[in-house]
């Protein structure tokens, strides 16, 4: 057997042209692979910045050996002085002989081969939301996804590109788009640079909108461009640095579970940086896939949702929370009031009811994932999409108090053994509102925000299958 047939973790192949051996770690930083080549320093490359790895074969005459790409995100000096973000760009590493489990643990996935191979049966599209978290879509597509999408055999005439210029830019391409094909039986797939919004804005149309029986679902590829990034961060998508792009290499489709809240008649979308509002659809009805929030949450979420608190990143929803627990006017901590009414399953299986006797709260906030930020833990029993809508609460509690149960989301979810915290599991909820001040009653869906008439009310449900319009590609067994 000759070193390049060895077995085991150790292989003796070419990297780049040249002679070199060729380690593979499992259990070093998730898996590294270490490069040795005489003469030069030894390069370690980490399985968290490797794409995919991509076969191919050489049919030469006198080398008829099998040609290996890893496709590695490497970093390189930002474009922005003193910005603390990398910027990123594609390497492709030619190899030869990498060690077999090293290549099982980064093969890239069938489906990239089929939509290498174009053909009017098979869409793809890649959507650039421009203005999502800091505005790196753009660059990350140009320096990364493009490149990547070259390397394994998908050709820019292979591809549709669709840059957002507006905020409905997303909701349009899709009602115009996606939805007329899907309803023709046509396969497609999106590739999404975007944050939580930009899977509501497609969520939102697809399901508000006539499915024809030929309806096939549209498979959401997700690299995350956001600032929170909930849905990626639950789903493991954000776990390493190629922001979810690994994932739709090696991932498979899978449902995403939504849900849908429904709003009393007058209830108003707030729209440019709530400086306008716009009167939602005759069913007053909205859908999501990450949380539906009230109190506290909703608050901060809706006052930080401008151009100058965007641009310091997650740290804008902290600058808000300070804002509303300690208001610079000197005014007391607001506390939100409203009943809550429960619906959750039975041991037997039947629905029952549940109006909770507290009237007054701080914090109040359903989801469907278990990460609102990348260490944010708002759900520490959720599991990736498993489809279990919960709900977490408290009472008004004294800033400090705010500050260290929210202190210890961040530590590993450790909030919910606080005594003061409720964790439901639901199947819905109820709001009726008793707040005067059209500000205390916004509730946050997947980021967008709604204003309720006063008196009025808003009912949350956890869809079922029915409503299984949508799959998100994710790896879930990495």
């Amino acid at each position: 057997m000759s070193p390049s047939q060895s077995e085991g973790l150790m292989t003796v192949g070419t990297v780049r042209g040249k002679e070199a051996q060729l380690t593979y770690d499992p259990e070093d930083d998730g898996g590294s692979l270490k490069i040795q080549v005489s003469g030069l320093e030894d390069e370690i490359i980490s399985s968290r910045s490797i794409i995919a790895v991509i076969t191919d074969l050489n049919t030469g005459e006198e080398h008829n050996e099998r040609i290996q790409k890893i496709l590695v995100l490497s970093s390189v000096r930002s474009s922005v002085p003193d910005s603390p973000l990398k910027d990123y760009r594609l390497e492709e590493i030619h190899t030869t002989s990498l060690p077999q489990e090293f290549i099982t643990a980064n093969l890239v996935s069938p489906r990239i081969t089929s939509l290498s191979n174009r053909s009017d049966s098979v869409l793809l599209y890649v959507v650039v939301s421009i203005a999502s978290g800091t505005g790196q879509a753009q660059q990350y597509f140009e320096n990364v996804v493009k490149p990547a999408f070259t390397a394994s055999g998908i050709h820019e005439y292979g591809y549709y590109v669709h840059t957002t210029y507006s905020s409905t830019s997303i909701s349009e391409f899709t009602k115009s788009l996606i939805l007329p094909r899907a309803n023709e039986g046509r396969h497609q797939t999106i590739l999404l640079l975007s944050g939580d919004g930009g899977v509501a804005d497609t969520l939102n149309v697809l399901l508000s909108s006539s499915r024809s029986p030929k309806y096939v679902k549209p498979v959401l590829g997700l690299v995350a461009m956001g600032t929170g990034n909930a849905l990626a961060n639950s789903t493991g998508l954000n776990r390493d640095l190629t922001r979810g792009l690994r994932h739709f290499y090696r991932g498979q489709p899978r449902p995403l579970p939504t849900f849908t809240a429904t709003f009393s008649p007058g209830s108003e979308l707030l729209i440019d940086e709530g400086r306008s509002a716009e009167t939602l659809g005759e069913s007053g009805a909205v859908y999501g896939a990450v949380v539906c929030s009230w109190a506290l949450h909703a608050s901060l979420v809706a006052d930080s949702d401008t151009t100058a608190y965007r641009k310091h990143g997650t740290a804008r929803f902290q600058m808000a929370a300070k804002e509303l627990l300690a208001p610079s006017d000197g005014s007391a901590t607001h506390t939100y009031k409203g009943k809550i009414t429960l619906t959750k399953r039975h041991a037997s299986g039947e629905q029952i009811h549940e109006v909770l006797e507290a009237r007054e709260y701080m914090y109040l906030l359903a989801t469907l994932v278990s990460n609102l930020e990348e260490k944010l833990i708002i759900s520490p029993s959720s599991k990736p999409l498993d489809g279990e809508l919960r709900l977490l609460r408290f009472p008004p509690v004294s800033p400090p108090e705010v500050l260290k149960i929210l202190g210890l989301a961040f530590q590993g979810g450790r909030h919910v053994e606080d005594q003061a915290v409720g964790y439901d599991v639901i199947e819905g909820m109820r709001i009726d509102f008793d707040e005067a001040d059209g500000r205390w009653r916004r509730i946050c869906v997947d980021g967008k925000i709604i204003r309720v008439g006063e008196g009025g009310w808003v009912e949350l449900k956890k869809n079922s299958s029915a409503a299984d319009i949508l799959d998100l590609v994710a790896d879930l067994d990495s």
